[in-house]
């Protein structure tokens, strides 16, 4: 199974987007299984992805957030490589997913970290998206998946960024210029959006404190190949 794909996709509520993403990503010839992660979503998502063939998908049958749902992912993922896309891009390609892919499993980088066409611009400026969701890496770089468990919902990404700097890690950063992903304030209106914009800030916050913050963003820079 050496250098085969499982690409897990959480999702919650993810209606208006998922399916978009799916028939990008469905029938890529770089990867070799699609793991969809339902999060107790109320709309229509499930009956979306059931559409699809070849998709697995599992269902929380409550919200449990998006670090439970990654790591339901790659427990039932049958590959060494693991790739993580967030639900609500819009504007994802086939080229998007073999750039973000191949980095990894052609030996040039242990870690494949996408950055989008709407990252922040302070993201931008420093050439590294280091809570992005779109990411490539081998599950043997997890350990033991336990000690990932005990992290709030938004900690999954910041987390991982301390096992890759832990074992200095070579990182390619993957531009997505056409992709964007909906923004909170979009999706659930402006104070539901931007209480929940806050939440996940405060659970990365939570994860590696503000200082971890700037510890990851210089480490990972230096680390880019």
């Amino acid at each position: 199974m050496k250098n085969k794909v499982s690409c897990i996709i959480p999702a919650y509520n993810e209606e208006k987007s998922i399916d978009n993403v799916l028939k990008i990503i469905n029938n890529h010839p770089l990867v070799h299984e699609i793991i969809v992660v339902d999060d107790g979503s109320s709309d229509n998502t499930k009956n979306i992805v059931k559409k699809h063939k070849n998709v697995k998908l599992l269902i929380n049958k409550k919200n449990r957030g998006k670090t439970h749902s990654v790591l339901k992912g790659i427990e039932h993922a049958t590959q060494d490589i693991v790739m993580l896309i967030d639900s609500d891009l819009v504007g994802l390609s086939k080229k998007d997913i073999t750039n973000l892919i191949s980095h990894v499993t052609q030996g040039y980088a242990d870690v494949s970290i996408s950055i989008r066409e709407n990252s922040y611009k302070i993201f931008k400026l420093m050439g590294l998206d280091f809570v992005s969701g779109e990411r490539v890496f081998s599950k043997k770089i997890l350990g033991d998946i336990n000690r990932f468990r005990s992290l709030p919902n938004f900690g999954f990404e910041s987390y991982l960024n301390k096992e890759i700097i832990k074992k200095n890690l070579r990182i390619k950063i993957v531009p997505f210029p056409n992709v964007s992903h909906i923004r909170k304030t979009k999706k659930r209106g402006f104070i539901t959006g931007t209480i929940h914009d806050y939440s996940m800030a405060f659970n990365i916050i939570k994860t590696i404190g503000i200082f971890g913050v700037i510890n990851q963003i210089i480490k990972m820079r230096s680390l880019r190949v």
